[in-house]
């Protein structure tokens, strides 16, 4: 397979299949029921539209196809069907004006990569991406072809330009082709065959490059040099060399930094350029009655939020029977992200498999004085214990 992919996921990726971690077929198609069919044309799983604007989530490791080890180790897993199906739909909607993608990617696969950048380019509405910590490979050519690219901070990277092939070389395997086919399966321990490889992967770079250096309006020549030559870059660096349009740094109130060639929007105080932003206090004495609107309706949001956020981290710890880390979760404050999501799933399949295994072994927990339910009754006490410390913290008290 090739990869467009950062070195550090790819690497993680190869680990898990050298090793074996392999789905089962059961597995597979719980996973498949989780994620949505790459060729289904809905595509609410990525897509959220919020005015006329249209958000499209590139989060994980691309892939043509749902890949369950891709959705383990890589943060997620975002199909390239999905993301064209999305650009269908916002395509067709007359009520969005624009599309935002917002990316968190190491990269993917090449395989359904090209046919991704065709839609983004045939797209007729303005399309922007807002990056919040790695667009990579892939994910930069993604971005790259989009109107204009913001980093959420300095930290965010961006690059990993090249096209990589792993091969595993086993010795007791001899490979032969036909006389007139020595590129078929070239031998990577000799100079000849390590030639016949990078020979065809010059020919992907050419195209990849081509097409990052169309959608920053720049040459190949340029993207080879500039753009970190296979490095990831900060996002300060990155800006300087063109590879992005715009920063966002944290200062008393949020200012972006832009690249020369980008107009800035108009300041958020109006036309006196003196002016910040008002406080609650200056809120209160001026508009009293959108104070106390916003502030009621905050705190209750607030509160419906958290209750939402722990009822979440409860319901797919009971489910999944990692109470552990839903009590973690809760504790730290930690949303229902992609990852957390993945572990609960992974603990719910590791879980069944052990029960098939055990199944006539209910007592093997037994020595430590506790039955199963008294397991079970001890993790439901802390999930309360953790809901009735969220509940004290946003001031209300939870029903019985």
């Amino acid at each position: 397979m090739w990869w467009l992919l950062e070195a550090g996921i790819r690497r993680q990726l190869e680990q898990a299949q050298a090793a074996g971690i392999v789905p089962t077929a059961e597995q597979q198609s719980q996973f498949m029921a989780f994620h949505g069919s790459a060729s289904a044309q809905s595509s609410s799983r990525i897509m959220a539209v919020a005015g006329d604007t249209a958000e499209i989530t590139v989060k994980g490791v691309l892939t043509k196809e749902p890949n369950f080890l891709a959705m383990l180790f890589g943060g997620g897993n975002t199909t390239f069907p999905e993301i064209i199906n999305a650009l269908a739909e916002a395509e067709a909607n007359p009520a969005i004006a624009k599309v935002v993608l917002a990316v968190d990617s190491p990269g993917g696969t090449v395989a359904g990569l090209f046919e991704t950048l065709a839609a983004i380019e045939a797209f007729s509405k303005p399309i922007e991406s807002v990056v919040s910590d790695l667009a990579a490979s892939a994910a930069f050519a993604l971005v790259a072809s989009t109107d204009k690219i913001t980093a959420t901070n300095r930290a965010t990277s961006f690059g990993s330009v090249g096209i990589v092939a792993s091969f595993a070389v086993d010795e007791d395997v001899v490979t032969i082709t036909s006389t007139d086919a020595p590129k078929k399966r070239p031998d990577v321990t000799t100079e000849e065959g390590v030639a016949a490889v990078r020979e065809e992967l010059d020919a992907l770079h050419e195209i990849f490059v081509d097409a990052i250096a169309a959608g920053r309006g720049t040459t190949p020549e340029e993207v080879n040099a500039k753009f970190g030559q296979g490095a990831t870059l900060l996002a300060g660096e990155a800006l300087k060399r063109g590879m992005i349009d715009a920063v966002t740094v944290a200062q008393p109130s949020l200012a972006v930094v832009a690249s020369a060639d980008i107009k800035p929007a108009a300041h958020k105080g109006g036309n006196d350029s003196e002016k910040g932003p008002m406080d609650l206090q200056e809120l209160k004495a001026q508009h009293p009655a959108v104070y106390a609107a916003a502030v009621g309706v905050g705190a209750e949001q607030g509160v419906k939020d958290e209750r939402d956020r722990v009822s979440a981290h409860l319901t797919m710890g009971e489910a999944s029977g990692d109470m552990k880390t839903a009590v973690a979760a809760i504790g730290d404050g930690s949303g229902m992200t992609n990852s957390l999501q993945a572990a609960y799933l992974a603990a719910g399949m590791n879980r069944r498999d052990v029960d098939n295994r055990q199944e006539d072994d209910k007592g093997a927990k037994a020595g430590d004085g506790l039955t199963p339910e008294d397991n079970k009754d001890a993790e439901a006490e802390a999930g309360a214990g953790i809901l009735a410390a969220a509940a004290a913290t946003c001031g209300v008290e939870l029903e019985a």
